[in-house]
């Protein structure tokens, strides 16, 4: 069953952690300031994994469904075509 937006912005931080690790496809990774910042496809939305490179901890969890929020990724890689693909 695919989790919801909503439903996972709810869930502790673990739990987003384990969710994304089992279910998330992961597509790029980015580097801004002292994080390195990892996108996963979740199904109905995408979750950046931000990971604090001097302590080796993950930051936070965040979630977004619109597509313009790929810009970064955009702008780090050729990834238009693997977007392509995730479109329904």
């Amino acid at each position: 069953m695919e989790i919801k937006v909503k439903e996972f912005s709810q869930l502790p931080l673990t739990e987003q952690i384990n969710c994304v690790q089992s279910t998330g496809r992961y597509l790029h990774a980015r580097l801004k300031g002292w994080c390195h910042i990892s996108l996963y496809f979740m199904g109905t939305f995408y979750a950046e994994v931000w990971l604090l490179e001097h302590c080796g901890s993950i930051g936070m969890i965040r979630t977004f469904t619109s597509q313009a929020q790929l810009e970064p990724y955009l702008k780090t890689s050729s990834m238009d075509k693997l977007v392509q693909e995730l479109l329904p």
